[in-house]
């Protein structure tokens, strides 16, 4: 026990009078800031991916159901990791954010109604 505790002593002298903490220390940070500065680039990205990964586990939201947000509405005919893709009477497309489900009122008319 004490021939470990003269070796952990020896290796933080020798790293320590060697500069190799804070080249340690310099590379944690930057890559501390480098995923910080990720993160905010990428902030609207990963509210899509993380409200579609909602979207794949509910089973409120499927294609051929209908969907009303804002005014706007469309059947679904593609879900993806981060849209939704709806065709709307005029057969034009509607590409929805999957973050809109979460932010804003959705209204969603099923297309096959379970009786209970």
């Amino acid at each position: 026990m004490a021939s470990l505790l003269i070796v952990i002593s020896e290796v933080a002298y020798l790293g320590a009078s060697l500069g190799l903490f804070e080249f340690a220390l310099e590379l944690i940070t930057s890559i501390g800031v480098g995923m910080v500065v990720f993160g905010i680039a990428l902030q609207h990205q990963l509210k899509n991916i993380a409200a579609g990964i909602g979207v794949f586990f509910s089973s409120d939201i499927n294609i051929g159901d209908s969907i009303t947000i804002k005014d706007v509405q469309g059947v679904i005919i593609e879900l993806h990791l981060t849209k939704i893709i709806a065709l709307t009477e005029n057969g034009g497309r509607i590409i929805i954010p999957n973050q809109k489900l979460a932010e804003d009122v959705t209204v969603i008319y099923n297309k096959q109604r379970k009786s209970h």
